[in-house]
């Protein structure tokens, strides 16, 4: 029988909680209700690409290094909620082309960027992944928009160019219907997951 030392909490394993992917859950189901205030604020926006940005943000968040791995649930319930979303664009006359377009590339951008952060999380890299999501992914492109809305100037041309990488800026322009070609932000996802696979995994300290 272990017999704990006064004083010394046992450790617990803490990851993202379960309670984010119930929160996107809830948001990415409301933008498929047919409610008369969400209709009227998305249009004729596919709402596979607002639920793809859901689910993409939110699998893609880093981990805590000590943290325990949950993406792969999150994951299974995004793929789920995208399924109904394109069944219900298809209902809505969306084209098969348009949908296929946005799918497969947000597909990819879930599990790559998913994998990164869990794979960071292992590997003890963490700190690093979690700078270069915030600098990637909504970092240049809040920026550049607060810039360019609230400033009144143009942002410089690198910020726009580190902006138009992000995947969930690709995604974004989806949902408006002006997204270019996803090579680059698949570029970026790509990035991240090679960064956080390549390093050597933490041995698991030993309990006694």
């Amino acid at each position: 029988m272990e017999i704990q030392e006064p004083g010394v909490q046992p450790e617990v394993s803490k990851g993202r909680p379960p309670l984010l992917c119930l929160l996107s859950l809830a948001v990415s189901v409301t933008l498929l209700l047919p409610v008369p205030g969400i209709e009227a604020s998305l249009g004729a926006s596919p709402r596979l690409a607002w639920c793809a940005l859901v689910w993409v943000a939110t699998l893609s968040l880093p981990q805590a290094e000590r943290g325990s791995a949950r993406w792969s649930v999150g994951l299974g319930l995004g793929l789920c909620v995208l399924g109904l979303a394109a069944h219900l664009d298809r209902s809505r006359g969306v084209e098969v082309d348009a949908l296929w377009a946005i799918a497969w590339p947000a597909l990819l951008f879930a599990v790559l960027l998913a994998g990164a952060a869990s794979k960071a999380q292992k590997t003890g890299t963490a700190t690093r992944h979690a700078l270069l999501w915030l600098l990637l992914l909504p970092g240049a492109p809040l920026i550049s928009h607060a810039l360019t809305s609230w400033g009144g100037a143009p942002p410089p041309g690198w910020l726009e160019f580190l902006a138009e990488l992000s995947p969930l800026s690709w995604l974004a322009g989806c949902a408006a219907g002006d997204a270019p070609l996803p090579w680059l932000p698949l570029g970026v996802a790509v990035l991240l997951f090679t960064s956080a696979a390549s390093a050597p995994e933490t041995a698991s300290e030993e309990t006694t």
